[in-house]
């Protein structure tokens, strides 16, 4: 991925964690305009921010669906960090 998308997926991942719906979808739609190769994360940062108008908050199973899809493990330690707060 590229170094600038990777930067607006670690942002995307980040507003997940503040439930700051309108910052997750920017940063997530920067990054995929960077490098399309972003779309699985797209995807599953669409999906926890469904789950956060709907449900107030990104369950377990989301959290693991956004883990799955990140493609390096700098990603993934942002993932990690970020669901445990």
């Amino acid at each position: 991925m590229d170094s600038k998308a990777t930067g607006f997926a670690e942002e995307a991942i980040r507003a997940l964690g503040r439930l700051d719906v309108p910052s997750a979808r920017t940063s997530i739609a920067q990054a995929f305009d960077v490098d399309q190769t972003v779309g699985p994360l797209a995807d599953a940062i669409y999906l926890a921010c469904a789950e956060i108008e709907e449900d107030g908050d990104v369950g377990t199973s989301t959290w693991n669906t956004l883990a799955d899809a990140v493609d390096s493990a700098e990603l993934l330690a942002v993932v990690e960090s970020t669901r445990t707060h």
